[in-house]
């Protein structure tokens, strides 16, 4: 195995400078600092992380807890966006995939794992937008939560703007002429349901129109993230039937839609041309796979995950819950045909 002092000869400086160029020190003359940096290369030289780890106090690796992130399609560039940012600082990212399911001594596992290696920091990621339990232990080092908050233990989060979301999908729907408008709202246990529900409120009461009048339909139950039961074809011959059925509906999720083209489609209908459709979550394989292409609202998961890295990165962000936008993805189903 080479060692430093096997560099320090060949760069025929002293393993002290070595060390210096390895640790970054910018006090090292510049072409003292290429000459080791060549000898380094040339020699195939790994500095030794236990070593460098006890001479800094730092590991430059980032732990990054997933509770169920990893195995869901719609969720996993939170990891990729805290990936794309971590390497741009040079850091390394310890990854540990959790299951809730598997109970609060999983978690405590996990966590204990992660300090065993001695990470800077821990990024904590759901798989979708919630209130999440979590060990007092995670306050010993620096932390952010993703994609989900937590009411007992103080600590920074970033979630999705689920309210603003709402408005301006329903924006898009007013912007189309559509004044006769329903909400086929997803589960009800879920966070991310009353926010939308107010954004959608929000848009109406904008436009000068009567939230009360616009129907909002319960079209999921069951746990969320979990089993979940659709209702949207009962929703739908609800409103169907009504003295004015609506020319436009607000789906709640993506599967909601998916099952909202269905019924559709079983009554020889089609979304953009006999009813206006517009969505939340851009849920892959779901949203591209729709004809006509869907009209819906993007997580950020992928901006959440770089900026929840760029703060810990940063150093010390406050305990606070900041909200950041859906992007939207323009198809065809809310325009009129």
């Amino acid at each position: 195995m080479v060692s430093i002092k096997d560099v320090a000869r060949h760069a025929e400086t002293s393993f002290k400078t070595v060390s210096r160029v390895i640790n970054g020190d910018q006090r090292v003359r510049p072409a003292t600092r290429e000459r080791v940096n060549e000898a380094i290369q040339a020699l195939g030289y790994r500095p030794h992380s236990g070593a460098r780890m006890m001479r800094s106090a730092r590991s430059n690796i980032i732990g990054f807890l997933s509770d169920r992130v990893t195995t869901q399609p719609h969720s996993g560039d939170i990891l990729r966006g805290a990936q794309q940012m971590a390497d741009a600082h040079g850091r390394l990212l310890l990854l540990f995939n959790i299951d809730g399911e598997a109970g609060d001594d999983h978690r405590r596992r996990a966590f204990e794992l992660l300090m065993e290696q001695r990470v800077d920091g821990l990024l904590y990621a759901c798989d979708y937008h919630r209130d999440v339990e979590l060990p007092p232990e995670m306050q010993q080092l620096p932390a952010v939560l993703v994609n989900g908050f937590s009411t007992t233990t103080a600590l920074p989060a970033l979630v999705p703007d689920e309210r603003l979301a709402a408005q301006q999908a329903t924006r898009l729907l007013l912007a189309e002429g559509h004044r006769h408008i329903a909400f086929l709202a997803p589960n009800p246990r879920s966070v991310a349901t009353p926010l939308r529900t107010a954004g959608f409120h929000d848009a109406l009461i904008e436009a000068g129109l009567e939230p009360s009048l616009m129907p909002v339909i319960t079209a999921c139950v069951g746990t969320p993230g979990g089993e979940e039961e659709y209702r949207v074809e009962t929703a739908l011959v609800q409103l169907m039937s009504e003295a004015t059925p609506p020319t436009a509906i607000l789906c709640g999720q993506d599967r909601i839609a998916l099952q909202l083209y269905l019924a559709l489609a079983r009554r020889g209908l089609s979304p953009g041309r006999d009813l206006a459709v517009v969505s939340f979550d851009d849920q892959q394989p779901i949203s591209g796979a729709l004809t006509p292409s869907l009209t819906t609202m993007a997580l950020p998961h992928l901006e959440m995950g770089r900026r929840a890295m760029t703060l810990l990165l940063d150093g010390d962000p406050p305990p606070e819950t900041v909200t950041i936008p859906f992007s939207t993805t323009l198809g065809r189903s809310h325009r009129r045909a």
